[in-house]
């Protein structure tokens, strides 16, 4: 029997430009930056978790850690509370972002799809999709 581990700690994604990154999560999100390194990475704290951005390029070819890279469509859910749902639709499509799809969970809760600067597909969820 495997160890147990209690829950995801980071989360890395990979982008073209970090600082374009940056903005978006900083301004658009609400999200303050732990680390930034331009033309690095830059580390995201929420709650107890941390989101990483990588420059996909650089990361490949670094040689103090695993080289390590993505491409492709990446994705990310961030959890809201229910009552602040639709303030974050309105809140988005107030930046000229794009709602691409909504759905009802079989489970419980919504969610709803869109894009960052990267194209990276990024969901906002209400607590209990996966009935927990």
């Amino acid at each position: 029997m495997a160890p147990s581990l209690t829950h995801i700690k980071e989360t890395c994604l990979y982008v073209n430009n970090l600082e374009t990154t940056r903005k978006f999560y900083e301004e658009i999100m609400g999200l303050q930056p732990m680390h930034y390194e331009p033309g690095k990475f830059l580390f995201i704290r929420i709650g107890q978790d941390m989101l990483l951005f990588f420059n996909a390029e650089e990361s490949a070819r670094q040689t103090t850690l695993p080289p390590h890279d993505g491409k492709g469509r990446q994705h990310i859910a961030f959890e809201c509370p229910i009552e602040e749902y639709e303030a974050w639709k309105t809140h988005l499509t107030k930046h000229k972002i794009g709602i691409e799809f909504e759905t009802d969970w079989p489970k419980g809760g919504k969610s709803f799809y869109f894009r960052d600067p990267d194209m990276l597909c990024l969901e906002i969820v209400q607590p209990g999709i996966w009935g927990f």
